[in-house]
């Protein structure tokens, strides 16, 4: 191969970039590893994906040491410009396949909950994070929710409704966590 035609091969390589898709997977995955981190939660994210994408674990001290209590929330993650807002909710139209993991879930009543998490980012891509000197800033924010409610016989999506309320702060997820301790959800 001419060192000409090499040069430019190599160049193409260099230029591919990840997707949309994985680019708002990645910050979905930033955006709770930062949350989770101030909350002052260990953040576990799986490896392989069989329904759940990552875990919230409590850390306690513990004759002058932190461990992990055993109190754990596991999370399925989405990141998406598809969504709406409406004066109280956060519209988006989830996978039916992945609706239906979550209330089979929620249906065993011994599992850890497994919580939906959505990264609503705006439309446009270029304002999904913003670099400046003094800040770094992701656009957007997660909401969460509990899904319960019967199986979809839906093949492609169903309609979920989160509260506005249901953001996805450190105080929040420290609530949520205090949910599972109690075994009680509102």
């Amino acid at each position: 191969m001419p060192h000409a035609t090499m040069q430019r091969a190599i160049l193409l390589i260099l230029i591919v970039v990840l997707t949309d898709q994985h680019i708002a997977e990645a910050l979905s995955r930033a955006y709770v590893r930062a949350i989770a981190g101030r909350a002052g939660l260990n953040l576990a994210i799986r490896e392989y994906d069989y329904g759940v994408d990552g875990s919230f674990d409590e850390v306690i001290v513990r004759q002058h040491r932190r461990i992990e209590s055993g109190f754990s929330l596991s999370f399925q993650l989405k990141a998406s410009t598809q969504w709406q807002l409406d004066s109280t909710h956060v519209i988006y139209d989830l996978e039916a396949k992945t609706y239906n993991d979550l209330i089979l879930r929620r249906s065993m009543r011994a599992a850890i909950p497994c919580i939906l998490i959505l990264l609503a980012l705006p439309p446009d891509s270029e304002r999904w994070l913003i670099c400046e000197e003094s800040e770094l800033r992701l656009q957007g924010t997660c909401y969460w929710e509990y899904l319960s409610g019967s199986l979809t016989e839906n093949r492609t999506s169903i309609r979920v409704r989160i509260l506005r309320s249901q953001r996805l702060t450190p105080k929040s997820l420290l609530a949520l966590m205090q949910n599972v301790k109690t075994g009680e959800w509102s």
